[in-house]
């Protein structure tokens, strides 16, 4: 299973003994490792294959949650890892810990919104056996919970918890005819906690769009997500109201504008673009009601960094980051959040 199938971001990152590996994964030092230019510190990189990406902060902020691809970015199985972090929401306390790793099962969480405020986490997996990805729910130290089952060549993927942990909305993949990402078109979903009142938000193959990732806003009032129009080139970001009505686009210009996720006052949503034609995507912040331009965050051109997750206290911001080509492994950063 892929998390993402448009361009996204990675440096390096790890196996552990319990992957079957010979690489083994430690928190990076933080403030007392290498920082970029841009004031960007690294937070965990482990070895020469698997990619840490998808980082989101637990509800109290003194944990990450992240995904871990076994073989590079979004290739082979990949497991659910907590980074447990210090005092200052940002600083890594000790090694991570693994929540389900299921060797050649995928098991992936989205930047954002994946925690509920019980401490459940919500993640897509193939982990059934029929290779079709469902929405599973899991609470560190249980065992995993489905939420979906449902028919059909379809994906369930990009899960993303509401603020009073009673909802997860989602994104449908279904792919058509064609060749790569461009064939397919994404449908956005919400489901109770408990499996029930599944409601289609947006349909992507009734308005030729390909809708994803998710992320509710801190009130629950809201959702944002990117979308592209069928066979088109850019990814744009979306605003609805979290019953599926009230549509507004809120990024403009040429470019793919990706990840978002939302401050957590909710007036602001991160995320990763190539804005003003660059060659690697950055992080950006933009106004969440789209009356003002985005405001640029990392600035290492030599790097991709995508993903990006605020933390609850919204002093930072954590992403993953690659150097070069999107087939290398990912890390973990944190940077500073821009002040409001």
């Amino acid at each position: 299973m892929r998390r993402r199938l448009f361009v996204a971001a990675i440096l390096t990152a790890s196996l552990t003994t319990a992957c079957g590996g010979e690489d083994t994964e430690e928190p990076d030092p933080g403030p007392s490792g290498p920082r970029r230019a841009d004031r960007a510190e690294p937070l965990f990189r482990g070895g020469r294959r698997a990619s840490a990406q998808n980082p989101a902060f637990s509800p109290d902020g003194r944990s990450l949650l992240f995904t871990v691809f076994e073989d590079g970015y979004n290739e082979g199985a990949a497991a659910l890892r907590v980074l447990p972090l210090g005092g200052d929401g940002g600083t890594p306390g000790a090694a991570p810990r693994t929540l389900i790793d299921e060797k050649d099962k995928a098991a992936v969480n989205l930047p954002g919104s994946s925690w509920n405020p019980g401490g459940e986490v919500a993640f897509a997996s193939d982990r059934a056996g029929d290779s079709r990805d469902e929405i599973w729910v899991l609470k560190p130290g249980g065992r995993p919970t489905r939420v979906t089952e449902h028919g059909g060549p379809s994906g369930y993927l990009e899960p993303s918890f509401s603020p009073d942990g009673t909802w997860i909305v989602f994104q449908e993949s279904v792919e058509r005819e064609g060749s790569g990402d461009r064939a397919a078109l994404g449908s956005l979903w919400k489901v109770r906690r408990d499996g029930s009142r599944a409601t289609k938000l947006l349909d992507g193959p009734a308005t030729r769009s390909d809708n994803r990732q998710p992320n509710w806003s801190p009130k629950g009032d809201r959702l944002v997500f990117q979308r592209r129009d069928e066979d088109g080139e850019d990814w744009a970001l979306y605003v609805m109201d979290a019953d599926g009505s009230g549509l507004r686009r809120l990024t403009r210009g040429a470019g793919e504008h990706t990840d978002p996720s939302w401050s957590p006052d909710g007036r602001s949503v991160v995320f990763s673009s190539t804005a003003g034609g660059l060659e690697l995507p950055q992080i950006f912040v933009i106004p969440a009601d789209g009356t003002g331009a985005p405001v640029r965050v990392t600035r290492n051109p030599d790097t991709y960094d995508g993903a990006p997750s605020w933390s609850p206290d919204g002093r930072w911001i954590a992403f993953e980051s690659h150097e070069g080509g999107e087939d290398r492994p990912s890390s973990l950063w944190r940077i500073p959040a821009p002040r409001s």
